[in-house]
């Protein structure tokens, strides 16, 4: 295979494998929540019901509020979304690592179908993405050029999307 295909398709595999990561963690993270959500809906509906203690009626407006929440926010969507997403990524890795010699034609089509699947992608989060970028960089012994993810937008990467210029992944010091 040629130089410049070898490089396209390294390029292409690493994306999305990146996007693969990136909808598994948002899936769960939203699945995370939902459930959560469920379970103090749960437990409030059912202290209101029960008459466990002495103000029933705040456990009952607790359900009412965290189920609300739930519903309006759309947990449960947001993670079978991101879900249907990894699939779809999924389903390119498959295509991409199954085929032992691909043409220019391979790749080009293969880069169009990311770009489709990329086009129904919600904004992204980018402290999420530049650690899933990093995990890949791991993955594959490239992790000298890792991004700096700061503990704020560690602990944060999930519910603020952050400057993307901010994970721009470093270079080493000897600029190779």
């Amino acid at each position: 295979m040629a130089a410049h295909l070898q490089k396209s398709l390294e390029g292409l595999d690493f994306a999305i494998e990146k996007s693969m990561r990136y909808h598994q963690r948002r899936r769960g993270h939203y699945d995370i929540l939902h459930k959560a959500l469920l379970f103090v809906t749960i437990v409030s509906g059912s202290a209101a019901f029960g008459k466990l203690l002495d103000s029933p009626e705040y456990f009952g407006a607790a359900a009412a509020v965290f189920a609300a929440i739930d519903l309006v926010w759309g947990l449960s969507h947001r993670a079978r979304d991101h879900e249907l997403l990894f699939r779809r990524f999924s389903d390119l890795a498959i295509a991409l690592r199954s085929k032992s010699t691909p043409t220019e034609d391979d790749i080009a089509d293969w880069t169009k179908r990311r770009i489709e699947i990329e086009s129904d992608e919600p904004p992204i989060f980018c402290a999420l993405e530049a650690d899933c970028d990093n995990e890949v960089r791991r993955a594959k012994d490239r992790a000298e050029t890792l991004a700096h993810i700061d503990l704020w937008s560690r602990v944060t990467m999930n519910w603020l999307k952050h400057s993307q210029r901010a994970f721009a992944p470093k270079t080493p010091a000897n600029g190779v």
